[in-house]
């Protein structure tokens, strides 16, 4: 595997959010949402840096919690705390942030916090899959779509529903589909500098299965959260 030590592991978590607030630091299963994201990124095993980025300082103080066993907090600039900021925005300024520390990663993981369920092995997975493609393409988490593309369409303004496959087709019939689901982008940090995006022209996926492919939303994607934490705590 890659040499861990030029690995940059990111966890972006902003205080603010409209749908469900304060959602980055709400309780999930008896800790703070980001925890789950943090303990996974630990638990990989990754000689790597992991670092929170936060414009709060709540959320600044969990992460500290986290200093003995190597994870980052660091303060955001202020023009990065706002709705409009975007992810790739952030993830620049961590790196320049590392790089002016001494650090030289070569590789960024992007871990969302609103993707709790997300394990250990499934960021293991996604970056054996980066390094197998010569690690020159980004590497998304994707899981399969609830039900077929062809049964998806648009409501017009008199109800209609239009542009949906009525030709009686069972879901299996169809070819599989997958969607992002936003749990790990794994990207070379040389190709995010000079392109100014995590993307690059060809993806390339990494499975996750549905149960733990959840993106907290809102309260529905929270409790939804809950029940597949504790399930899975039960088993």
């Amino acid at each position: 595997m890659t040499d861990a030590g030029k690995i940059l592991m990111l966890i972006p978590a902003r205080g603010g959010s409209k749908r469900l607030p304060r959602k980055n630091i709400l309780p999930l299963a008896g800790k703070p949402l980001i925890c789950w994201t943090i303990e996974a990124a630990l638990a990989t095993g990754l000689d790597a840096r992991i670092v929170v980025s936060s414009d709060d300082e709540e959320i600044l103080d969990i992460a500290r919690q986290y200093a003995s066993k190597g994870v980052i907090a660091y303060k955001r600039p202020n023009e990065l705390a706002t709705d409009t900021a975007s992810t790739v925005d952030v993830v620049i300024d961590a790196v320049k942030a590392e790089k002016a520390q001494g650090h030289k990663p070569e590789t960024v993981i992007l871990l969302q916090p609103t993707s709790p369920l997300r394990t250990a092995e499934d960021i293991l997975s996604a970056l054996y899959i980066f390094e197998e493609h010569g690690c020159g393409d980004t590497v998304v988490s994707v899981c399969e779509v609830d039900h077929p593309r062809a049964w998806v369409g648009i409501v017009s303004k008199d109800s209609c529903l239009e542009g949906i496959d009525l030709s009686g087709k069972r879901s299996q019939d169809y070819q599989k589909e997958y969607r992002l689901n936003g749990a790990v982008y794994i990207s070379s940090i040389g190709s995010l500098l000079c392109s100014n995006t995590i993307f690059t022209k060809r993806l390339i996926a990494s499975i996750i299965p549905r149960a733990r492919s959840i993106d907290i939303d809102g309260k529905f994607d929270f409790k939804l959260c809950e029940f597949f934490s504790i399930k899975s705590d039960g088993a």
